[in-house]
């Protein structure tokens, strides 16, 4: 027989609760979060199907993005079910793919700057992000500084859709509509907003944010192309 329990870690000053259980002899942690994490990665893993084969580089390399987070979110759902016996050291590997994949949808968002030489210099702005990325990583293993690698996303995203919407590239609205979804998150986080501490908390409403932020992000994918001022660079 299962048998759930919840708990609050000592270290936590919130009022976040663990959910605990036990399976086949397991002592295993918070089965919604892991629930989630495999929803969104089966989303992801959709998206990358359907963009799979295509010649757009554009939509290649965000195909290439919906892959590394499938990967990310199935690893993490892994770190969170077996958090007892993998501690902090099973969040490297969907950390880790997660930090690439957000390059690979960088590189994409590159595609369109015409001059070569701020195209070439923004690239290696978001490969020297990477690499401090890891470095800040082997040297204090905490969320924060993927965090911050994902905001250095979302900024460089969100200036580049914004440019891109005003020239007439329409399907740059659906990066803005889900990128408004990054403040949402911050708000519910923020303002510690759960609907059930242990069992629907802030991380939980989170994900399905993330849900809806997927797929504006594929609408846009899926809308490059249509608009005659789209441009095909190559990223070196």
């Amino acid at each position: 027989m299962t048998k759930f329990y919840s708990f609050a870690p000592r270290s936590s000053h919130n009022k976040l609760e663990k959910v605990a259980f036990e399976f086949l002899g397991l002592s295993l942690l918070e089965p919604l979060s892991t629930l989630m994490n495999w929803v969104l990665a089966t989303q992801c893993f959709i998206f990358f199907l359907r963009l799979r084969g295509t010649e757009n580089k554009f939509q290649k390399y965000w195909s290439w993005f919906f892959l590394a987070y499938t990967i990310s979110l199935i690893f993490g759902g892994f770190s969170h079910l077996l958090y007892n016996y993998t501690g902090m050291l099973g969040k490297i590997p969907g950390w880790s793919v997660a930090a690439i994949g957000i390059v690979a949808a960088e590189s994409a968002m590159l595609l369109d700057v015409q001059d070569p030489k701020k195209r070439q210099m923004l690239l290696t702005v978001v490969r020297s992000k990477l690499f401090a990325t890891f470095m800040l990583l082997i040297i204090d293993l905490s969320f924060k500084w993927v965090m911050v690698h994902t905001a250095g996303f979302f900024l460089l995203a969100g200036l580049l859709s914004w440019s891109r919407f005003k020239e007439g590239q329409t399907n740059y609205k659906y990066f803005l509509y889900g990128m408004a979804g990054l403040f949402v998150m911050a708000g519910v986080k923020v303002g510690q907003v759960d609907i059930h501490p242990a069992w629907f908390n802030r991380d939980d409403i989170a994900h399905v944010i993330m849900l809806g932020m997927y797929y504006l992000f594929f609408l846009g994918v899926k809308g490059y192309g249509t608009s005659p001022k789209s441009a095909q660079a190559t990223i070196e």
